[in-house]
């Protein structure tokens, strides 16, 4: 890669975090202004053209461009929109097929900016014969750096998350979400849903096992406790408390109301607003959350507009 190290960034500071020891995905190597090695650059992607970030394109009905590096994304980013793939040929065949979301930023000053594409990687069998709240997957985010990974010939692994078989029953048996650098190995941290009664609730946790957020839904949401029609066309809302304190919410995770393809099909939307000093690798297990959300709550069978709600709890 030729000129990389040499893009112009007049005036940029690193964000506190990266003077606070935020560690280094997978081992990157340091980059000036104290941020590792974008992974575009340090998982392998030599003699290729250099990304086009500049010129917006539109794919999904707005425009947006794409980043060298996620993680420096991410620290500048008060939230993100995860959009949902329509399946139309589920909707013909009645077959499951695996999932994929698409992960953007976005704020008012630089407009959206693709980060990542998460791809399911599982067996049919699992898909179509257990519910989506138990059923075994890896999800396989890649790095989206260039309008030609969109074909996902010029994208690259991100981070792996490692999701079990769970024969969920009350309080055994719990859903979890386990999230690694695809460099390195490093554990990114971990997602769970405890058992509760009535609200569901997911608990997140660090690399070091120790708890950072706890989501929490009021289950009487049109949007959660209907089915059909009328959850598509409401929202959900997760609220994200630090630490367990339910005092005041830190910020959330919104299903979005139906657009007309996500209407006919089984995808939703998702806006995730991120706490005001969340880390880029908290950020990043937020966004892991909201896929946890959708398998839990609102992935519904091939060719049925139905929550799977009943299974969630």
């Amino acid at each position: 890669m030729q000129g990389y190290s040499s893009v112009p960034n007049p005036g940029y500071q690193p964000p506190p975090y990266q003077a606070g020891g935020y560690p280094q995905p997978g081992g990157y190597p340091q980059a000036p202004g104290g941020y590792g090695a974008s992974p575009y650059q340090a998982q392998g992607y030599v003699n290729q053209p250099m990304p086009q970030t500049a010129v917006p394109v539109n794919h999904f009905g707005f425009a947006y461009t794409y980043v060298l590096d996620p993680m420096q994304e991410l620290a500048l980013s008060t939230g993100v929109l995860i959009r949902q793939q329509p399946q139309f040929f589920e909707q013909i065949s009645g077959c499951e097929t695996p999932n994929r979301y698409f992960v953007f930023s976005q704020s008012p000053q630089t407009g959206f900016k693709m980060l990542f594409l998460c791809k399911e990687q599982s067996e049919c069998c699992q898909r179509n014969c257990c519910a989506a709240s138990m059923r075994e997957f890896v999800m396989d985010i890649k790095h989206i750096a260039n309008v030609g990974a969109i074909n996902e010939n010029f994208s690259n692994s991100f981070v792996h998350v490692n999701k079990p078989f769970k024969c969920t029953c009350c309080c055994l048996e719990r859903p979890e979400m386990i999230a690694t650098y695809a460099a390195g190995n490093e554990i990114v941290g971990k997602v769970k849903q405890p058992f509760s009664c009535c609200d569901p609730i997911f608990t997140i946790y660090d690399n070091a096992g120790t708890m950072r957020y706890f989501v929490h839904a009021d289950c009487c949401q049109c949007g959660i406790c209907c089915t059909g029609f009328c959850a598509k066309m409401s929202e959900a809302v997760f609220n994200v408390y630090r630490d367990g304190n339910m005092g005041h919410p830190v910020g959330s995770i919104v299903k979005k109301v139906a657009n007309l393809s996500e209407l006919v099909t089984s995808a939703d939307s998702y806006q995730v607003n991120f706490p005001a000093d969340a880390k880029p690798n908290e950020k990043l297990l937020l966004i892991i959350t909201t896929l946890m959300i959708d398998y839990q709550f609102f992935e519904e069978k091939a060719g049925q507009n139905d929550n799977n709600t009943v299974h969630s709890y």
